[in-house]
């Protein structure tokens, strides 16, 4: 029989893992949404972020953004979505979850479990623990 510690760390670890990237994913775009709520002087000061460092991501990759950004507020797509449309939006990452993992994901989703790190670290790390029965031989 494995070692159910290890394997629940695993489960654990690889959980908290898909979380951690959704949300960095989510963390890294926020710059971009707001790029949309004005006019090219948020585009300008995005790229300034871009070339000067002080973005979460590569200077391409937000470069590439903030022009893709740009692009899309002149379009009117571009918008910032409530808090109400953001815990929806995370809701949802969790259902492609299986059911055991499905339901640690929403757990952190609503704020339960141990929460370390941020976005300008390069992720928040949200950490539920379930205690799983060893079965009986």
């Amino acid at each position: 029989m494995p070692n159910s510690t290890a394997t629940l760390r695993h489960q654990l670890l690889r959980s908290a893992s898909a979380l951690v990237i959704g949300l960095a994913a989510l963390g890294g775009a926020s710059h971009v949404l707001a790029a949309g709520k004005t006019d090219n002087s948020d585009y300008q000061q995005q790229v300034a972020a871009c070339k000067n460092g002080s973005s979460s991501e590569d200077r391409a990759t937000c470069l590439r953004e903030a022009g893709a950004a740009r692009q899309a507020a002149s379009r009117g797509n571009l918008t910032d979505p409530g808090a109400a449309q953001l815990k929806e939006n995370a809701m949802k990452r969790c259902e492609g979850l299986p059911q055991s993992d499905r339901i640690d994901c929403e757990k952190r989703v609503n704020g339960e479990g141990r929460v370390e790190g941020s976005v300008s670290e390069g992720g928040i790390l949200r950490e539920t623990v379930t205690i799983v029965p060893a079965t009986a031989k």
